[in-house]
């Protein structure tokens, strides 16, 4: 996989995206993952995105689409890394298996292009910020993890339709006074120590 003497020296300052190729983009968010080859190949030669296991392109050769909800992919990824263009990211834990991606989810730093965002069934770990997701997000699903902290449920996006939190260890009083009209699909259920009150209009 990609090694990169800036991802070690936070001295360097901040990397522009838009100075690296979707091709090195999409390598380092897979970085992680130990069973890559079930997306790119051979680690030591890896094929070009445009022949990567379940991602689509658009007409200009940009990610649009990413599509693991099958391959049981173990190990971690960089969301920050995600390609500016993506809209639709799925990697779900479908059936039982002994394989599951882990590690922390940094969602505050999600393109703002993306409008799903399905990581359910995992071992993700840590808390979770919900309050700069994108503004076009519209499916978030990070149910069946091990998260944890409180959850700040006033600044969601306006047009987001599906919110699912449930079987994590979120904890605290949850505001729902201010939830999106937009939303229809809302689901905090077995998170054993949240409360608050739910008022109805």
């Amino acid at each position: 996989m990609l090694l990169f003497l800036f991802t070690a020296d936070p001295s360097l300052g901040k990397i522009d995206k838009s100075t690296l190729s979707q091709q090195t983009l999409m390598e380092l968010f897979i970085d992680g993952i130990e069973n890559e080859k079930l997306i790119c190949g051979d680690s030591d030669d890896i094929t070009d995105i445009s022949e990567w296991n379940g991602v689509t392109l658009s007409d200009d050769s940009e990610v649009i689409e990413i599509h693991w909800d099958i391959l049981r992919l173990s190990g971690s990824i960089s969301l920050q890394w995600l390609p500016t263009t993506v809209k639709t990211v799925v990697i779900d834990k479908r059936g039982f298996s002994f394989f599951w991606v882990e590690g922390t989810l940094d969602l505050t730093a999600l393109p703002e292009s993306l409008e799903h965002l399905t990581l359910s069934g995992h071992q993700f770990e840590g808390e979770i910020s919900l309050t700069t997701l994108p503004k076009k997000m519209q499916h978030l699903d990070v149910s069946i993890n091990e998260l944890s902290g409180s959850l700040d449920l006033t600044a969601l996006p306006v047009w987001i339709e599906l919110l699912w939190l449930k079987w994590n260890a979120f904890s605290g009083v949850v505001d729902l006074s201010k939830l999106p009209e937009s939303l229809m699909d809302f689901d905090i259920s077995n998170n054993a120590h949240l409360e608050g009150v739910i008022r109805l209009k």
